[in-house]
């Protein structure tokens, strides 16, 4: 375990450097859904902080049972409703339900809630470090899509075809960040406070000094480096997808993690993408589905959203931004 934690934190998509500087601080750090979870927050009281932070982690950790699909949990939570695959309509849990009915009317195929058969095959190949058929990955694609699945908002059921399991990843760690980030908003205790789940991030408050928040993009290709810094404000939501945070190579080609929906293998445009926007959620919806994009597609649309900004990393290294993040990226 100790090595896999220092392993995740030296592949956090995103670091922070000189944040703070109010009288208390409390950091706590924890591991869920596979990545490092850290809250910090100031304040005043350092046991107030401590409650605060707490809480927060507590609302992290119930998004994050409601959300597993491969661990059983609750009987309304993402592996029951799973196991109902193809039985009717299943109880979904709050924030569960939550998630289906802001991410399902977009209808959107470069992002795929139902990508669960897809990604079981990868996963157990990553084990053996094999590279599945070309016949299997199309086995299991036929069993994808969003047509799969079905929700009843006012019943709070979810209904799946067949052999459908829906899978969270790109869209649940956000989820949780945001959630929680609202939470310590509304909260007396705090007056600032940074939210970074794997490179998923949320900042809020103003220093007193009245700088911006420093938030580094880390070069996907060395961890111990970054491409440069964003300087953000308040209310700011970060994400990053990249082919570096989970991968294994065979004869010298990279198969990770974020898959294109519409070929079951994984999408070799980028090598990150980071998305900045006010929604944690958002920005992590939005980080893994521009990355399936080539760059100037997914520029377009950055372009057309004025909420959205980006950093695109092609996979030979080009580095382009959104005109929104001239301001406020500075370049190593």
């Amino acid at each position: 375990m100790k090595k896999l934690l220092a392993s995740l934190l030296v592949f956090s998509s995103l670091t922070c450097a000189g944040c703070f500087f109010q009288p208390e601080k409390q950091e706590d750090t924890r591991f869920m859904m596979d990545t490092i979870v850290t809250i910090t927050t100031t304040g005043n009281s350092k046991k107030d902080l401590t409650d605060a932070t707490n809480d927060a982690m507590s609302l992290f950790q119930t998004i994050a049972t409601q959300t597993d699909p491969y661990a059983e949990q609750g009987p309304e939570d993402l592996y029951a409703i799973n196991q109902a695959a193809g039985r009717g309509p299943h109880k979904a849990s709050p924030y569960l339900m939550d998630i289906l009915s802001q991410v399902q009317p977009l209808q959107d195929r470069n992002l795929d809630l139902t990508l669960g058969p897809v990604i079981q095959v990868w996963n157990r190949h990553k084990e053996d470090k094999t590279v599945p058929a070309k016949a299997e990955i199309a086995q299991a694609l036929a069993k994808c899509g969003p047509e799969k699945y079905t929700l009843d908002v006012a019943g709070n059921t979810v209904t799946l075809a067949p052999g459908a399991q829906l899978d969270l990843g790109a869209v649940a760690k956000g989820y949780a960040v945001e959630q929680a980030a609202e939470l310590l908003r509304r909260d007396k205790r705090v007056k600032t406070a940074l939210i970074n789940a794997g490179g998923n991030i949320k900042v809020l408050g103003s220093k007193e000094d009245g700088s911006p928040w420093k938030i580094g993009v880390q070069d996907p290709r060395n961890p111990q480096k970054v491409l440069g810094t964003l300087a953000v404000k308040d209310g700011t939501a970060i994400a990053t997808s990249g082919d570096y945070q989970r991968y294994y190579e065979v004869d010298g080609k990279r198969y990770h993690h974020i898959l294109d929906p519409r070929t079951g293998w994984p999408a070799w445009n980028a090598r990150s993408v980071t998305v900045v926007t006010h929604s944690a959620f958002w920005a992590d919806y939005y980080s893994t589905l521009l990355f399936v994009l080539p760059w100037q597609k997914a520029m377009d649309l950055v372009e057309q959203n004025p909420d959205l900004e980006m950093l695109y990393v092609e996979e030979d290294g080009t580095v382009h931004l959104s005109s929104g993040l001239k301001t406020i990226y500075t370049p190593e």
